[in-house]
């Protein structure tokens, strides 16, 4: 878990990164994960792991971080519904700047080749296309 600075957003955003335990001290590309219109879901975090498997480097960031974040609890129904209405509260253009910011801050680190990907669900479809 780790917090990017996004100053043109809202200030920050949190997100997942993820790397092969394998990969050590090795660059390796880059792929930004963008979640669909409910945040950084379970779903999202597993799409991030199976891509670090697949030998990338992967960081998901969470849309709604400066609401709160991904609701928690015990009831994953109860949370997505939660997490969706939530989302309709959002400033577009600044979680748009959080993922400029998130995409830049990923492929600039020093273990990345500078080689970004990126890969949107849903919402994030339309992230990744802009």
């Amino acid at each position: 878990r780790v917090t990017v600075q996004s100053p043109q957003g809202n200030g920050s955003i949190n997100g997942y990164l993820v790397r092969p335990a394998s990969a050590g001290m090795n660059k390796l590309p880059a792929v930004l994960v963008v979640h669909e219109n409910r945040g950084l879901t379970p779903y999202i975090e597993d799409v991030a792991r199976r891509l670090a498997v697949a030998n990338y480097m992967a960081f998901a960031p969470d849309a709604l971080t400066s609401l709160g974040g991904y609701p928690k609890g015990p009831d994953a129904a109860k949370n997505e519904e939660e997490a969706a209405k939530t989302f309709q509260k959002l400033d577009r253009e600044k979680v748009f700047e959080d993922f400029v910011a998130s995409a830049t801050w990923l492929k600039n680190r020093p273990d990345s080749t500078g080689k970004l990907g990126a890969v949107g669900f849903c919402f994030g479809g339309g992230i990744v296309n802009s």
